[in-house]
């Protein structure tokens, strides 16, 4: 059975999603998206999803501001105020697990770059600084979980000068960022400015991507469609509600929803990928080879495609050729943590156990959630206590 990819922004996630390349913008449209929507299929919420949560905030992060941050304003930029706020006392650990709201994520100090950036900019509005939110290139990971591929891509927020700034600080035409990767990993990355009508509907489809692996394909589904009424041209959004359809076998909904978002994005590899299988299951051959075809245009190679190999040849014995295999796909992935930790068993069986170590701390350093780097950090620790 092929696996739907769903959409993740480090972030989100679905059957087989990804977000736009460099050289496709995608735009908002204002047309009507409700021929996308089957609201009868689904039981409604018990809780309505109101978007205004998002970047609300709460007491505690007011408590925050005004005893933390704004003393430190007399006397700095804001914005380094703000940063030092977030590199000290409000340190936030990478955790993939949920996408959260702003108050959710300060209450945790936990949370992934949509998160992170989301809180961060509910604090800087507060202090009267212009956000700018970006979408960032050649950052994308792949994983799978629950028979999802899951694409996550990367965002990040540009703090800009005070609304009203009367004073002026050294350094101030200087961008600040805020993200999880350090300032030299992403200093010559390709971006694009996105609007926060996009960032709500990046959230909602997270959250929609999370939901479902867990299993509530009810709840899935309005945070899709929130998703698309937030930004009908955010094209994701539409793959993630096809892909809820088909989990519950709605094929033409499923269809229209996929090629609503192809007709917004057409190099959509997520879109490609899931709408050519529906047509396969469909029996429409020549349909879904054509997407193929163009699928293959797109990507070099299925994004596990190395791994897989990997294993296969883990599992007969041939140590040497998965090692060569997962180190392809580290090169075309390098932040894949499953790919580091199969490398470093490799290793091990080769006699390398320094590679494997070094392997080991890679995938702990690149795990996203707090359990996955404990278990790797143990992992470590065994294989340390074996010298």
């Amino acid at each position: 059975m092929k696996t739907f990819i769903l959409l993740s922004w480090a972030g989100a996630v679905l059957f087989a999603a990804s977000l736009a390349g460099c050289a496709h913008v995608p735009t908002a449209s204002t047309g009507d998206v409700t021929p996308l929507f089957r609201d009868a299929l689904f039981k409604p919420p018990a809780e309505p999803i109101d978007s205004r949560t998002i970047f609300a905030v709460d007491a505690s992060m007011r408590r925050f501001l005004a005893e933390e941050i704004i003393p430190q304003t007399r006397r700095k930029d804001p914005r380094q105020a703000l940063l030092d706020a977030l590199h000290g006392k409000l340190l936030i650990d990478y955790d993939s697990e949920m996408t959260r709201t702003a108050s959710q994520t300060f209450a945790a100090h936990e949370g992934n770059c949509l998160s992170l950036v989301i809180m961060a900019a509910a604090l800087a509005k507060q202090l009267d600084i212009r956000v700018t939110y970006q979408e960032v290139y050649d950052f994308d990971t792949w994983s799978r979980d629950a028979g999802f591929a899951i694409l996550s891509q990367h965002v990040n927020l540009v703090l800009g000068p005070r609304v009203s700034n009367l004073r002026f600080y050294q350094g101030d035409a200087t961008p600040m960022i805020v993200d999880f990767l350090p300032p030299r990993q992403v200093a010559n990355a390709a971006t694009r400015p996105i609007p926060e009508q996009t960032v709500v509907a990046m959230y909602m489809n997270n959250r929609a991507a999370e939901v479902m692996i867990g299993g509530d394909i009810d709840r899935a589904y309005w945070f899709a469609r929130a998703a698309i009424e937030a930004d009908p041209g955010f094209s994701d959004a539409a793959n993630t509600l096809g892909v809820i359809y088909l989990e519950r076998n709605h094929r033409a909904p499923a269809e229209r929803a996929m090629r609503y978002a192809l007709q917004r994005e057409p190099d959509n590899i997520s879109a490609i990928t899931n709408l050519s299988t529906l047509l396969a299951r469909e029996g429409r051959t020549a349909e879904a080879r054509a997407l193929e075809q163009r699928l293959a245009q797109l990507q070099r190679h299925p994004p596990f495609e190395f791994y897989d190999r990997g294993m296969e040849a883990m599992r007969t014995g041939q140590f040497r050729e998965a090692a060569r295999l997962f180190e392809k796909a580290l090169s075309e992935r390098p932040y894949d943590v499953p790919s580091h930790f199969a490398l470093a068993i490799a290793a091990a069986h080769l006699g390398d156990l320094r590679r494997a170590r070094q392997q080991l701390e890679l995938a702990e350093q690149n795990s996203t959630t707090p359990e996955s780097r404990a278990i790797y950090a143990a992992k470590l620790r065994h294989l340390e206590s074996l010298n």
